[in-house]
């Protein structure tokens, strides 16, 4: 999946996430404030057994993809030089962030699309971004 074409990749007929689900986006961490709801659903993908190998998803902008990650656990010993959200631990929490690389960012390799212009501007327009 990684360096893959997002538009060339298979999507789901339900996001996982959607605008809906974003209470707030802190832009300087790349950190997303979840509903209650969305938060169990992400937890919910790492049900066992647990994908070592990362979840993969595509972030689009409407119907435009813009760039590919993946969900990965602190489980896998595997490394992986994306982007990735971390399996989400807090049983009581609501929050997740977008990282570069598996273990740590020396791991990433690429250009960082988090602060994509298409991506923000449709997180500010639906004033998602605190």
């Amino acid at each position: 999946m990684l360096g893959q074409d997002p538009a060339s990749l298979p999507r789901q007929d339900q996001p996982i996430l959607t605008t809906q689900d974003i209470v707030r986006y802190n832009l300087s961490k790349h950190e997303i404030e979840l509903t209650d709801n969305a938060y169990r659903r992400i937890q919910q993908l790492f049900s066992t057994p647990v994908k070592t190998d990362g979840i993969p998803f595509v972030v689009t902008v409407g119907e435009i993809p813009i760039y590919t990650g993946a969900f990965w656990t602190p489980l896998s010993s595997l490394s992986y030089n994306g982007i990735l959200i971390m399996q989400p631990m807090e049983p009581g929490g609501n929050l997740i962030q977008i990282e570069l690389g598996y273990p740590g960012p020396d791991f990433f390799g690429g250009i960082d699309p988090r602060s994509e212009p298409r991506i923000l501007d449709a997180l500010q327009q639906s004033g998602k971004i605190k």
